[in-house]
């Protein structure tokens, strides 16, 4: 609760139309209609959990959730942040000071050996698994975000520990100084301006074709789906699936903005299982036919046009819902999909769209803003997530900042689709390739920068 002295951000036509795109993308969804088909539930197919799913048929497994469907069962996918959890997750960061490990590079020398957490990592490795193999999202709450205010160190070790524990952390993101320099990061500071508009960097140009920005790497970032300019960083994102992660993803809320900014996630695994108990297979298979849906690669986008064994020159493949070794995998973002201005067939337009639209539904997502100490845990491949607009206050205790990290689940692995992951940014372990002069774990938000990436919040 900020203080009453402290102005709050104002109506919400502070900011309403941030991007003709949005706007789009809105309108778009709103007039989205699938047609249900007269099929009944028990004419489907059912194949069982993941690990022995058949193609297009109704997956029986705890990811097949909605928000409809867990009311009054908080307990099950929520837990808290125990005193004896911090207890003895400060012993194992105070004594990683007491080493001399201060720097960021230091940091990432750790492993998790370097941490004492006899009793936390049982109960983290837990929840990883019930993020895996279960439900696919798990909320933390009370994470001991207090006990480090003014202790950027502190709060880094503890929040690295947990991803040790959990399994291989990856690079997560390219990002940039001022000056254009790119470094891969395997820390992310979520911010409002976290890309920022930087001088080009001449070891990745402009592309000649396709966006004239990718990712903040240029003069100007273009927006989602129509490509016109917007504002990433505060306004509403879509429902998608982050394309480089292979497995778990982790948001810790740092503090939060006074309006907006809320997080969401959606059942993948309950999408696709609706739209086959509506009658609509014909939908579930356009989405899982290969050699039809491909998105763009990073910075080789050389031409537009299709080369003879029926791809498009300078664009790779990534199925969205992705049957392999008895599970499925879902990619999700319809913006990639229309960024290469393929020529959607109707059906697949039909598809894409009615997979946003269920999305959207509130039966269907959670909507949560994450209060500082929240920590949520979604498994990618079977979770989509999304953001409503961020209200950021003037103070800095009133601006939006979560921590993230990707991890490659070490104890808890599953087998994730070959195409789930684009091999042109992503390597054959998973995460981004770093694209830049070196892999870095920064303590501060990179966008309220010095240079370095380093500011006082």
């Amino acid at each position: 609760m900020a203080p009453a002295d402290v102005a709050l951000p104002q109506t919400d036509s502070a900011f309403e139309n941030f991007s003709e795109a949005v706007r789009e993308w809105k309108q778009k969804v709103k007039e989205s209609e699938f047609s249900r088909s007269t099929t009944s539930v028990a004419a489907v197919e059912h194949s069982g959990p993941q690990g022995k799913v058949k193609p297009l048929t109704i997956i029986d497994h705890p990811s097949d959730w909605t928000s409809a469907s867990l009311k009054g069962k908080e307990s099950e996918y929520t837990c808290r942040w125990r005193e004896a959890d911090t207890l003895e997750l400060d012993a194992a960061v105070q004594k990683l000071k007491a080493r001399g490990v201060s720097t960021e590079d230091d940091v990432q020398q750790l492993t998790r050996e370097d941490y004492h957490l006899p009793v936390l990592s049982a109960k983290l490795v837990a929840v990883g698994k019930e993020v895996t193999h279960g439900r696919g999202f798990h909320l933390i709450r009370g994470f001991p975000v207090d006990i480090y205010r003014g202790d950027r160190l502190g709060l880094v070790l503890a929040f690295w520990g947990v991803a040790l524990v959990l399994g291989r952390v990856q690079v997560s993101q390219t990002d940039y100084t001022e000056d254009g320099t790119t470094f891969g990061s395997v820390l992310n500071h979520v911010t409002v301006g976290r890309k920022t508009h930087v001088k080009v960097n001449p070891r990745h140009p402009r592309p000649a074709a396709g966006r004239s920005g990718v990712d903040g790497n240029s003069e100007g970032a273009k927006d989602f789906t129509t490509g016109k300019e917007g504002d990433k960083n505060r306004e509403f994102l879509p429902f998608h699936s982050d394309q480089g992660a292979t497995d778990l993803i982790a948001l810790l809320s740092v503090t939060a903005a006074p309006k907006g900014g809320e997080s969401k996630w959606v059942s993948s695994i309950a999408i696709h299982n609706e739209l086959l108990r509506q009658g609509r297979k014909d939908l579930v298979e356009a989405l899982s036919v290969k050699n039809s849906w491909f998105i763009p690669r990073k910075y080789d986008q050389a031409t537009w046009e299709r080369s003879p064994d029926g791809h498009y020159a300078g664009f790779e493949e990534i199925v969205p819902f992705e049957y392999h070794d008895g599970y499925l995998s879902v990619y999700f973002n319809n913006g990639n999909f229309h960024e290469i201005n393929q020529e959607l067939s109707p059906k697949q337009e039909e598809a894409i769209w009615a997979v946003a639209k269920l999305a959207e539904d509130p039966d269907f997502h959670f909507s949560l803003k994450l209060e500082p100490g929240d920590l949520e845990l979604i498994h990618n491949p079977s979770t989509l997530h999304s953001r409503s607009d961020v209200y950021d206050g003037e103070a800095p205790y009133q601006k939006r900042h979560l921590l993230r990290w990707w991890v490659d689940s070490t104890a808890n692995s599953r087998p994730i689709a070959p195409t789930f992951a684009p091999r042109s940014s992503v390597p054959a372990n998973g995460g981004f390739h770093d694209y830049g002069e070196k892999v870095r774990l920064p303590f501060y938000p990179y966008s309220r920068h010095d240079g370095e990436g380093q500011s006082t919040y």
